[in-house]
């Protein structure tokens, strides 16, 4: 059996960071992984391109990459993307796991037709890890069991995110990052939308007290909204995103003629995700989380697709 440095390396935008990281800390008790943040101090002072190549191109049993569509054009990832295509002339390409970190995702246009993804909506972050985890498996990684000494720790890594989590929910240190992170949200959405009205589709954005907007796209309307009810707590705080086929009545605004019918609605709650890293959290999508400009982008996306299939009344 060949030896690998690594059972497996992921290899990401750094928009995608935060789920790289949660995937690794799901897998690295068990098997040997690469992840650059992680890594950073073996390649310190070495030539980062020949690195690089090195890992995804040889060294890793898996190499697990998380696909969106600037992956592959960013310097550090085209150099990823190279060494990977570079070993598929040799070894074709089930050393590869491919896991779209957007909705329906355009693959590259050389991967074979063939090839299987990951879809990390539909499995959730525990569901790709697992998956992972047999594909490495099959390829001839040896899980480690892990000794009493690293469960006790693993726990007690557990139990310190979640009483740093516990106390974000609770202060007003929390509540107020919420804010300025739906404050982020919706400037991402108006500079989005204004970048897809000069592509020629015309979403229009309002912003009138906590809600926001969306409108252009007959027969249907978004409304994103967020308050907190309490000063130093987010218990019960939900940045709300509903779809309607009309205009529902909002204060200051007249509702359509025909009763709004509500089409899709999504919760997200603002949450310390892991040490440092605050993210919205989708309540109604297995627990992926969001940049805020991730999440505007996720909501100027279904808020299209559900407009495309929404047949126009005349």
């Amino acid at each position: 059996m060949e030896e690998f440095e690594y059972d497996v390396a992921f290899s990401f935008c750094a928009i995608d960071e935060g789920v790289a990281t949660q995937l690794n800390d799901l897998l690295s008790p068990r098997l040997r992984t690469f992840i650059y943040s992680e890594r950073q101090r073996e390649i310190a002072g070495t030539d980062g391109q020949e690195s690089f190549s090195q890992v995804y191109g040889k060294t890793a049993r898996l190499v697990v990459v998380l696909f969106r569509p600037e992956w592959g054009e960013t310097p550090w990832t085209r150099v990823e993307r190279d060494a990977i295509k570079n070993r598929s002339l040799d070894d074709g390409w089930d050393f590869t796991t491919f896991v779209p970190t957007v909705d329906r995702p355009q693959m590259p246009p050389w991967l074979p037709k063939t090839r299987l993804y990951v879809g990390l909506q539909r499995w959730g972050i525990e569901g790709a890890a697992a998956a992972i985890e047999s594909r490495a498996t099959e390829r001839g990684s040896n899980p480690h069991e892990e000794t009493v000494a690293e469960r006790a720790d693993r726990l007690r890594r557990s139990r310190d995110l979640k009483e740093k989590q516990r106390l974000f929910q609770s202060t007003e240190v929390g509540v107020k990052s919420a804010i300025q992170a739906y404050e982020d949200f919706s400037r991402a959405i108006e500079q989005h939308s204004e970048a897809i009205s000069n592509s020629g589709i015309g979403i229009a954005t309002k912003r009138s007290q906590e809600f926001r907007i969306l409108s252009g796209l007959s027969p249907c309307n978004a409304i994103c909204s967020f308050r907190p009810y309490y000063a130093n707590s987010l218990q019960d705080a939900h940045l709300l995103f509903d779809v309607f086929k009309g205009f529902p009545p909002l204060p200051g605004f007249y509702g359509s003629m025909e009763k709004a019918i509500k089409l899709k609605s999504l919760r997200y709650s603002y949450q310390l995700v892991r040490p440092d890293y605050h993210a919205w959290v989708g309540v109604d999508e297995k627990g992926r989380d969001f940049t805020p400009q991730q999440l505007a982008d996720h909501v100027l996306r279904t808020y299209m697709d559900i407009a495309e299939k929404t047949k126009v009344d005349y």
